[in-house]
């Protein structure tokens, strides 16, 4: 078989017929199917080293500028689906990061999240929280109201992580706390059980608290104070618990309507300075709860027509 057919069959330029008389040259003898490996091989040489030693060469010289011609197109056409492909990925990640994700959490539940960048949330009661599906900006930001105890994942390019309230803005960069700042009360608490946050205050720039591991910060006449947490059974809601410490009675029904979504009236004005302390299953219901407190303390209860609320006497 004549080099020069071969080397047309190889740049793919072979006719119908060329191309059925090297197949049944090539079927004749395992021979002639090693000298074509051979060729190629030889020819595959040429087009890389792009030397030229014979006519057929010459000719071979000019398929290897063709070839480069189109091998600089692919090779463009690869760098433009690439670029392209990079600001694709670039637009969708902004617009991922421009959906809010609403997670509204009902009473008597509570929601477990964990966030793109590896941040675990719950998620208390009666809240609710606002993030984005992946965070694209220069900080981390979430939007709280309620409730929830977060577990800061630190981020590899030191992104801060903000909790974003009404009240007050809460800054970290990897840490444990919990934050409190329901819409019903003007009571924000912040408590910081590992790593460090600071509190930022809107109306007063420059006023912002460096909270220190085992301190939490409460918004007393107006201010914020930060003190030792002597009850960290306290954040044992996230278990399902509600966990009472010398609170008073009043105050304990107004923590029993954010998580049953019911309304107590409390009637009887004895139990004004009544504290009372100890924990109780939120899958209980809130009947049983104040069952519970009957065998302490003497009162009634009893639901109205509109069964959502409750009558203490």
């Amino acid at each position: 078989m004549e080099k020069e057919l071969l080397y047309k069959f190889f740049e793919g330029k072979a006719s119908f017929e060329e191309k059925e008389a090297i197949r049944i040259w090539l079927e004749s003898s395992s021979k002639n199917e090693q000298y074509l490996f051979k060729e190629r091989e030889f020819f595959d040489a040429m087009i890389l080293s792009g030397e030229s030693l014979t006519p057929i060469k010459v000719r071979l010289k000019k398929s290897l500028s063709k070839f480069i011609c189109e091998f600089l197109k692919i090779a463009a056409i690869i760098i433009c689906i690439v670029g392209c492909g990079s600001y694709f990925y670039q637009w969708k990640l902004q617009q991922m990061g421009q959906k809010m994700n609403i997670v509204t959490v009902p009473a008597g539940q509570r929601v477990n999240l964990t966030l793109s960048d590896g941040t675990n949330v719950w998620v208390n009661a009666c809240s609710e929280i606002r993030y984005p599906s992946v965070f694209t900006g220069e900080k981390r930001n979430v939007y709280l109201r309620g409730e929830a105890y977060f577990e800061v994942s630190r981020d590899v390019d030191d992104k801060l992580f903000i909790v974003q309230t009404d009240k007050f803005d809460i800054e970290v960069l990897g840490t444990k706390f919990n934050v409190e700042v329901y819409d019903d009360s003007d009571n924000f608490c912040t408590s910081l059980l590992e790593g460090s946050v600071k509190i930022l205050d809107k109306n007063s720039p420059g006023k912002d608290l460096l909270l220190k591991p085992n301190y939490q910060v409460s918004l007393v006449d107006g201010c914020l104070r930060s003190k030792p947490i002597t009850d960290f059974d306290s954040f044992r809601w996230k278990e399902g618990l509600i966990c009472l410490k010398n609170i008073t009675f009043r105050d304990l029904m107004q923590r029993l309507e954010q998580c049953y979504d019911v309304r107590i009236i409390v009637e009887n004005q004895k139990l004004v300075n009544y504290t009372c302390s100890g924990k109780f299953r939120i899958s209980d219901g809130v009947d049983r709860v104040l069952s519970v407190l009957q065998k302490d303390v003497n009162f009634l209860f009893e639901r109205g027509k509109d069964d959502f609320t409750i009558y203490i006497r």
